[in-house]
């Protein structure tokens, strides 16, 4: 009797699910799901491995034949006097710190919040280090600043370091986050980031791309 009770509480459950199912409850999960999600993650996997060769191609390209990109520069417009000094707040450790507003590090106090969003729109994984700029986080003095940078390679995920000692160079820090494949480069306003067009490849190659990589891809 025992047994005979627990087949029919059996055949009761499963027709309870049974009627859930088709009454259209979205509670019950098809069983294919996880499989779904591997095709999704697959997908996603193949489509990042698309634009890394797109970006090489483009990089590439550009190297064998510069003409493939058109430059030009936007109109000056007069701009406001700014305050003789600009306030470094260190992201690290909090300090603050004043500077000539002129100064190359005024221009990067002022300009961290636009290059944090530069280094955001990269195809590339990028860190930048402003502890040059921190009289309390400066491990060397007795060298000029300079922003100093972490790239993870755009191919094998290898670490390596650069940096930017001038305002020249952090102005130029906005050509990484052009988009691929490369077809025009707005210098900015009186070509403040201009770049002869034979060193663009070069540029970003060398901030995308580890050595190793570089030179496997042609690029170094």
């Amino acid at each position: 009797m025992k047994r005979k009770a627990l087949l029919i509480a059996a055949a009761l459950a499963g027709a309870a699910v049974n009627a859930t199912a088709q009454s259209g409850d979205l509670s019950v999960e098809p069983l294919v799901e996880p499989e779904s999600k591997t095709i999704k993650a697959n997908v996603g996997k193949k489509a990042n491995e698309i634009e890394k060769a797109k970006i090489i191609e483009s990089l590439q390209e550009i190297r064998k034949d510069p003409t493939t990109v058109q430059f030009h520069s936007a109109m000056c417009y007069d701009m406001v006097m700014p305050p003789p000094d600009t306030t470094f707040a260190c992201p690290y450790c909090g300090n603050t710190a004043q500077y000539p507003t002129r100064s190359f590090a005024g221009k990067v106090a002022d300009w961290m919040p636009s290059i944090e969003r530069t280094l955001a729109l990269c195809k590339v994984k990028i860190e930048a280090d402003y502890s040059d700029f921190c009289p309390k986080c400066r491990k060397d003095t007795a060298q000029p600043r300079s922003l100093k940078f972490v790239s993870y390679c755009l191919d094998c995920g290898e670490k390596f370091n650069w940096s930017a000692s001038g305002e020249k160079e952090v102005e130029q820090l906005t050509l990484l986050a052009l988009k691929f494949p490369i077809k025009e480069v707005d210098q900015g306003e009186k070509g403040s980031m201009k770049i002869e067009p034979e060193k663009l490849s070069r540029y970003i190659s060398d901030r995308f791309l580890c050595p190793k990589c570089r030179e496997k891809h042609g690029l170094k």
